[in-house]
């Protein structure tokens, strides 16, 4: 009994200097944090859509017409309102005349030099970190042919020596 009773004291007193739990960490965001819930969307580049149409006229391309946009995800508050827009890539939307869609070695010619311009525009030189899409629309009165292909796709083809219909092919099923 005597024996019970020593292990029932020690343990009481053990009990009693144990330290009392931790208050709960509570983090506190650091200032100029936000907390966001992510929504994917698109931002217009006027300036860098004025650039590649003037890269495009300046290589001699007529019936083009550019436009870049910013890819990436809005930051929206808790309480409903963007905070901001996080880029992710550049995209451009080229939209080409052309007297016929029947002549694809004329069209595939046409999209190399475009892609050559387009060139010119790289990740690091336009907003966002990665490579991002080219849509490409040949219009022929009421006809279009529309190629939509990753700057990577496009570069690939070219790096394997394509050009006229095999490139327009290439890029039309990438």
């Amino acid at each position: 009994m005597r024996k019970i009773l020593i292990l029932f004291v020690t343990i009481l007193l053990a009990a009693c200097n144990l330290p009392s739990p931790a208050a709960p960490v509570t983090e506190t965001p650091s200032a100029g944090y936000t907390q966001c819930a992510w929504s994917w969307a698109t931002q217009s580049l006027p300036e860098l859509s004025a650039e590649v149409q003037s890269a495009l006229e300046a290589a001699g391309l007529t019936g083009v017409t550019a436009t870049a946009e910013a890819y990436g995800e809005n930051c929206i508050t808790g309480e409903g309102v963007v905070d901001h827009f996080a880029t992710m890539e550049t995209d451009f939307r080229i939209r080409v005349e052309v007297p016929s869609l029947t002549d694809t070695a004329a069209l595939g010619d046409l999209l190399e030099q475009i892609l050559v311009v387009l060139d010119t525009f790289p990740p690091g030189a336009t907003p966002g970190p990665q490579s991002g899409y080219i849509g490409v629309t040949f219009q022929a009165g009421s006809d279009e042919l529309r190629l939509w292909f990753t700057v990577v796709d496009g570069e690939s083809a070219r790096a394997l020596g394509l050009h006229g219909a095999a490139l327009l092919e290439k890029l039309q099923n990438p």
